[in-house]
């Protein structure tokens, strides 16, 4: 079992390690590891009323595997954007970034009505890309030279995901059993 469970300032430390590390830096936004780039997150808007953004990923056994961010962009055009996956080195490999992802797009699409699921990642995270496009997002486009980073300028490639082709090809057959919490409790994300 996998919990998305909304992030508190007692998880500022781990996740400020988290996206400090070495393996997960840099892939992230420059500077994703600063307190002050993270906290706010705490109280940016999630897709459900009253719910906010940065979610830790946890086991069933309340272990810490990463977190991400689900932020809600557009209340009108009911968009949602996930951004800061982070998944701890050790536990990478095992189904848990595309299990929180599925999660994350079932809570957004399918609980709170969203129209829209987006992302979008550096041109050389071809993990992040495979990772997307597995849990049935469409590479939308690139934003040529959108990011100094590492040296460089790196392309941005945008993905997105619409209700309706989330609904339709549901999430991956076998990917486990999964929820997420709210400040009112566990909620089982139904496999289809």
């Amino acid at each position: 079992m996998l919990s998305l469970i909304p992030a508190t300032e007692d998880d500022l430390p781990f996740l400020s390690e988290l996206a400090a590390d070495p393996a997960v830096e840099p892939f992230l936004a420059f500077g994703a590891a600063e307190d002050e780039r993270l906290r706010p997150l705490l109280h940016a808007p999630g897709p459900a009323p009253g719910s906010t953004a940065l979610l830790r990923i946890d086991s069933d056994t309340g272990d810490r595997l990463g977190a991400l961010a689900l932020s809600l962009i557009n209340p009108r055009s009911r968009i949602c954007d996930i951004s800061r996956v982070m998944i701890r080195p050790d536990r990478r490999r095992a189904g848990i970034g595309s299990t929180a992802i599925e999660v994350a797009c079932a809570h957004a699409l399918s609980e709170h009505g969203m129209h829209r699921v987006q992302t979008e990642c550096y041109e050389d995270n071809h993990a992040a890309h495979r990772l997307f496009e597995s849990v049935g997002f469409t590479c939308e486009g690139i934003r040529r030279r959108a990011y100094w980073r590492r040296g460089g300028w790196l392309d941005g490639v945008m993905f997105g995901l619409l209700a309706e082709e989330f609904s339709s090809e549901g999430p991956r057959a076998g990917a486990g059993r999964a929820s997420v919490t709210s400040r009112t409790g566990s909620v089982p994300i139904p496999r289809k």
